[in-house]
């Protein structure tokens, strides 16, 4: 019994990544950009160096939060399907076409922008216009008392409660 229990706790691990939990402060310092936007659509391709495949989302903005003005941005995860290879990494996260977002990002040193805190900078926005975080293959380093409250929050409360943050820290 001990032997099967080590082996599940062995594929769990390889299948999570574990990440210090970020604050709301946290996660705000360390993201560039911060926009209510919408997965238009997405694609992979080869980084520079044909090392590597990323998978590229084209975010429509309907609210741009902070550092960005225009009306789309691309984030970027690692990984994806590209010429017969498939790469997967731990931590990446996954966008769905159509799906309402709020991301917080940060630019990569080779310039792409990924989502902050290995995932913990997406929330999807559900049909009851609440915020859900996306944590799903995270096992979180710390407790944040601040994540599960939130996840769940309104759009609207979410969204106030980011500038009031950002207004505080400047």
């Amino acid at each position: 019994m001990k032997r099967r229990s080590i082996l599940l706790l062995m594929c769990l691990a390889a299948e999570a990544a574990i990440v210090p939990s970020l604050t709301l402060n946290e996660l705000i310092d360390q993201s560039e950009i911060i926009v209510h936007g919408r997965v238009a659509r997405s694609w992979s391709d080869w980084d520079n160096a044909h090392k590597y495949i990323w998978t590229h989302h084209l975010i429509e903005v309907i609210d741009p939060i902070r550092g960005i003005r225009t009306g789309s941005i691309i984030a970027s995860e690692p990984g994806g399907e590209l010429d017969g290879v498939g790469m997967k990494f731990s931590g990446a996260v996954n966008y769905a076409a159509g799906e309402e977002i709020i991301v917080f990002l940060y630019r990569t040193p080779i310039g792409y922008l990924r989502a902050s805190g290995a995932g913990q900078g997406k929330y999807t926005v559900t049909p009851g216009r609440r915020v859900r975080a996306n944590l799903k293959g995270l096992v979180l380093g710390r407790q944040d008392r601040a994540l599960p409250a939130r996840d769940g929050m309104t759009i609207v409360e979410f969204k106030a409660r980011l500038r009031e943050v950002m207004r505080s820290t400047r």
